[in-house]
């Protein structure tokens, strides 16, 4: 136990004195527009972050992540993440609801990630479909205390699963 307080300290330290280097936020790295990697066994995913955050109790600079993914089979899954904060969902209805730039409102039911972090939304709700024929959507996610919601956006514009890496 002594040798671990003088390494938290010298981590505290490290932390605290950030220097003028200012690193770029995970949300800068994420960005607003539509990034493609490939994800084991040669799968492409396309993610984007949204445009906008939210200030909750645990970040500052809390934001939504939206992915896409085609299976084997030729359809797509659709990931909604909440970064900063804890994603809540009501595990016997777990769903989000979104609405696209042409006013159409859609809930998407899904089963929480395993990291817990999100919502995976099965082919079947056709999520990416609507995502596909956007320009701009608007999902609605808990991000406080009493089920406080917040409409984070996302320019889904270009998305090409072509593309990629």
């Amino acid at each position: 136990m002594r040798h671990i307080m003088p390494l938290a300290m010298l981590g505290l330290l490290a932390a605290c004195s950030g220097g003028d280097k200012k690193e770029p936020t995970q949300r800068d790295q994420i960005g607003q527009v539509w990034k493609y990697e490939t994800a084991g066994a040669g799968q492409k995913v396309a993610y984007i972050g949204s445009a906008n955050s939210v200030q909750t109790m645990t970040a500052a600079d809390t934001f939504s992540v939206l992915m896409v993914q085609p299976m084997s089979n030729g359809e797509k899954t659709v990931t909604v993440k909440l970064v900063g904060a804890p994603f809540q969902c009501d595990l016997s209805d777990c769903a989000v609801d979104a609405t696209t730039d042409d006013g159409k409102a859609h809930r998407w039911k899904g089963r929480m990630t395993e990291a817990k972090d999100g919502i995976e939304i099965m082919p079947s709700q056709n999520a990416y479909e609507a995502i596909a024929k956007a320009r701009s959507l608007k999902v609605d996610l808990a991000v406080g205390p009493k089920d406080q919601r917040f409409p984070f956006e996302f320019n889904v514009a270009g998305l090409d699963l072509k593309k990629g890496a």
